[in-house]
């Protein structure tokens, strides 16, 4: 997997968070695989990965484009890149509010990322690759 930079800072609810986003479009067994990884400033011993089956990033690696992913937020259509701090804000808040706590210790891997990002609502987010192809 190419890195595509250092972690980033982000702060939510008053809390400081390492993050970026990863993306392998070399994994042809996985093939969409992407994930986040988050880790809480204050306790490094914590990192979580949020993993995507579906989405799909329309982007080049190492190149921050203004492109994404056609979906829907709440009924309108966006365009989403989950490498922009805002997704990354959003599913930090939900991740750190209803999977973990920032204070726990290991490594966790939350393998259903799409289902967060449903919750959060956004729906059809994956469809514009699968019609594309």
């Amino acid at each position: 997997m190419k890195n595509r930079g250092k972690l980033r800072y982000i702060i939510v609810k008053e809390k400081r968070y390492l993050w970026n986003y990863f993306y392998d479009d070399m994994d042809f067994t996985n093939y969409p695989y992407s994930y986040y990884l988050f880790v809480p400033a204050e306790n490094p011993q914590l990192k979580v990965r949020v993993y995507f089956t579906k989405y799909v990033p329309q982007m080049n690696l190492d190149v921050y484009m203004g492109e994404g992913t056609i979906c829907q937020y709440k009924g309108q259509q966006i365009e989403m890149n989950l490498c922009r701090p805002l997704f990354a804000r959003q599913v930090i808040e939900y991740v750190f509010d209803k999977c973990c706590h920032d204070t726990d210790v290991g490594e966790f891997a939350i393998k259903d990322g799409e289902v967060i990002l449903e919750k959060l609502g956004y729906s059809d987010f994956y469809e514009k690759f699968w019609v594309d192809r």
